[in-house]
């Protein structure tokens, strides 16, 4: 089967749903670029109050009356949001999948993927937010529950606050206790014969002090952590990235355009569109990026959104100031192989500023360049699939 999967669990903005629009409208236009049968966009948190929301309606609508979308929402989620109704009666458009369902929401995810990838069996999800000061991680669990009864080794990959999920001893009063439900699903899928495989970024872990040293024994080694998270390298990770099975995020898709994308090492577009240096989401999305490429992994950054500011102006972080200067990371980054960086020249003009002088290396792209990236000619698209990660 030949699809293009997308999951958002955080808000989207109108200019999102628009450029990708504009990505679509290119994939129909120019013959040379393949076609998906299918195109399935699953909402749920955050992201469907987008559905209801008047600046960003038009663009739903705009969007939906494209060929192959299809637009799935959580009915679950709209219920605990209070939209059901306002989606049901004003959104024609979008199937609502709830646990009431014929085939209710995380059950139709993991179906849709399973088809796309073709003899899969596996299904991994990278989380990078941490529980209880968001729901990311519980729809992190249905996913992979999901992925449990579809048959399939459920895989989970904490980077940045996603490593907060190792915390032992989780207690939580008014929230699904995360910790414990990892902690089922591992049992589970042993018990199934289906074992997990649970990774931990171990820079991230350490930063956040779950990877100590002991002054006994003079190594390093985890603290206060469940069993059932082992903390790895990135570039262990990143291993799991180079095999062909789906793996989404808070916001991320899945584009398989022949069947079974086995060959050749699926190609990573990471997508910075966050501001530079008020989170960790741009350097988090960089420094994954470089090393999947560094390790061989065919590799595309863009900046786009609020992303593009990452390119602007002259940046200078003061000595005393412990990060990194973004700017200063690209520049000596571009010559990396296997890794190319690009801007989305609309969200450039939208904001009304400009590139660096000092980054020129960085090339404009269009909302066409874009659907060439995603989607390839027939000839690319044969060999290989995309993974597409929003930082």
């Amino acid at each position: 089967m030949t699809g293009s999967t997308f999951l958002f669990c955080d808000p989207i903005s109108e200019e999102r749903i628009r450029w990708y629009a504009g990505v679509l409208t290119a994939v129909n236009d120019e013959r040379n670029l393949t076609r998906p049968d299918t195109i399935s966009i699953f909402l749920t948190g955050d992201a469907l109050f987008s559905l209801v929301d008047a600046r960003t309606r038009p663009s739903w609508n705009a969007l939906s009356s494209l060929p192959l979308i299809r637009i799935i929402a959580d009915g679950d989620e709209l219920h605990v949001q209070g939209l059901k109704d306002a989606v049901g009666s004003g959104c024609p458009y979008v199937h609502i999948r709830g646990h009431d369902s014929p085939e209710p929401f995380w059950e139709s995810l993991v179906s849709t993927l399973k088809k796309e990838w073709t003899g899969t069996k596996r299904a991994g999800f990278l989380l990078c937010n941490a529980p209880y000061m968001s729901r990311v991680p519980v729809y992190m669990l249905r996913f992979l529950n999901g992925v449990h009864h579809a048959d399939l080794h459920p895989e989970l990959y904490t980077y940045l606050n996603g490593v907060h999920t190792l915390h032992d001893g989780q207690r939580p009063s008014e929230f699904e206790n995360i910790g414990r439900g990892v902690t089922a699903l591992a049992r589970d899928a042993a018990l199934s014969g289906r074992d997990s495989w649970y990774a931990a970024c171990s820079r991230c872990a350490t930063a956040r002090g779950y990877y100590q040293m002991n002054a006994g024994t003079g190594f390093c080694e985890p603290s206060s952590c469940i069993q059932e998270i082992e903390i790895r390298p990135l570039k262990q990770i990143l291993a799991r990235f180079s095999e062909n099975h789906p793996i989404l995020s808070h916001a991320a898709g899945s584009i398989v355009l022949r069947g079974e994308p086995g060959g050749r090492v699926p190609h990573l577009l990471v997508c910075i569109t966050n501001l530079p240096y008020y989170t960790e989401w741009t350097f988090g999305g960089l420094s994954l990026a470089i090393a999947a490429a560094m390790e061989g992994m065919p590799t595309t950054i863009l900046f786009i959104e609020d992303g593009v500011y990452a390119l602007h102006g002259t940046q200078e972080v003061p000595k005393h100031d412990k990060v990194f200067n973004i700017q200063e990371m690209i520049a000596v980054t571009t010559d990396v192989t296997n890794l190319r960086y690009c801007v989305h020249g609309p969200s450039l003009a939208d904001r009304g500023i400009q590139i660096s002088e000092e980054l020129s290396m960085v090339g404009e792209v269009a909302d066409e360049d874009l659907a060439r990236i995603m989607y390839g000619t027939e000839e690319e698209s044969s060999k290989s699939a995309l993974r597409m990660i929003f930082f």
